[in-house]
This record gives C-alpha cells, structure tokens and sequence, in this order.
C-alpha cells in the first residue's frame, strides 16, 4: 500500500515568529533546508509518496533534483490550501499522512511508526509542544476537518470523535518539537544533527549567542 504524504511548503512563516530577527535574510534558506531533510528522509521508504503543496510561485525555491510532486493550491488558509490537498488524493489512496515541515527531529524510526498505524484501521495523530499537531493520519473514505492552528491537536481529536473514526495517538519525543521560538533554535544546535537544517543555523548563529540571548529577543 502507499503511503501518500501532504508537504504544506507555504506555511512555515518564520517571519511571524519570534525568530524573524535572528534568521533575517536567511528564512528562506531555512525553509529550503528543513525540505530537502523532510523529502530525503521520506524518500528512504519506497511506499511512501511525497505531494508538496504549495503555490505556483514557490515553485521556483524548490531544488529541482528533489523530484517530488507538486499540488497546487491558491488559498490563503492553511487548512482550506489541505482540504484541496486531500481532495486530490481521494478515490487514488485510502489514507494520507500530512506533516509539517518545521519538525527539525524527525527520524526514520519516526517513519517507520507511522507507516505501521497507517495500516490500521482509522487514523492516527502525533502532538507537539503547545497543544499542536505534528503528524495526522486521516482515512481518505471518510469526512475530516483539518484544525491546523492554535490547539489543533485537541481539535483534532473532536473531530476523530465527532465522525466516529478510532484514531491512535503516537507519542513521540522528534516530533513533538517544531522549529518556532529561540528555545526551539538552541534545542536544535545543541543537539547537533547531521542535517541541513542543523548546518545552516549552526552558519546563522554567532558562537557568542547563547540561550538567554536568544530568548531575550
């Protein structure tokens, strides 16, 4: 079975956040950077097939070696621009798993975990800090309203109860950390990961910035 899996590619809006000031000129870049990770860890798992929705526009921020398909999409809510996403896929697989690009730990265990609930019967979710959702997997035969946003997590387990779909909760430490605040940015250079994302902030951050520098901005 195939696994498709929804990329949202323009939402991750560093520029709303409070790391506008120290990445600068270089949000683009990172974003970039936690793509390319994102695709070449799912691009181990032959079942998995990777849909990168955006708008026409980014096409152009996109390296072209990565080779994954692309949904476009028009909207300016991040959840209407999914529902398009999902309607696509339907009638050509029976579930989706859609995940946010800004999840700097993901893992290939992750992966593997789920791809093993999506083939179980219903869905499955994974939280992360502050109440959000970092991976969701939804059947596609059934009606789901995607509640990505402040407490999506919650809201999507209502809407899991609301259409009687029995949903798995995957608890897992890589991914319940995303890439928001300075405390996010020291989690990821102090753990040093072989990765772009790791390099390019290690490159944008002064060695004499700590922890409380960050945060204090």
């Amino acid at each position: 079975m195939t696994l498709p899996v929804i990329l949202p590619l323009k939402y991750v809006n560093f520029s709303k956040s409070r790391l506008n000031e120290i990445l600068g000129n270089n949000k683009k870049n990172l974003v970039i950077a936690l793509l390319e990770d994102m695709i070449l860890l799912l691009q181990k798992f032959p079942e998995i097939e990777v849909y990168l929705l955006t708008k026409k526009e980014n096409v152009d921020i996109i390296p072209k070696e990565l080779g994954v398909r692309t949904i476009f999409e028009d909207e300016r809510d991040l959840n209407r621009a999914l529902e398009k996403g999902v309607s696509f896929l339907k009638g050509k697989e029976k579930k989706v798993l859609i995940l946010p690009l800004d999840l700097p730990f993901i893992n290939e265990k992750d992966i593997q975990n789920l791809i093993y609930l999506s083939k179980d019967q219903g869905g499955a979710i994974s939280p992360s800090s502050r109440d959000g959702t970092s991976a969701i997997i939804v059947p596609l035969d059934r009606k789901f309203r995607l509640h990505f946003g402040e407490r999506s997590f919650q809201k999507h387990l209502s809407e899991f109860e609301k259409n009687k779909i029995p949903v798995q909760i995957h608890y897992s430490e890589s991914l319940y950390y995303d890439l928001d605040t300075p405390e996010d940015v020291m989690r990821v250079l102090t753990i040093k990961m072989d990765s772009k994302t790791y390099s390019l902030l290690k490159d944008i951050i002064p060695q004499d910035y700590n922890c409380d520098n960050l945060i204090a901005k």
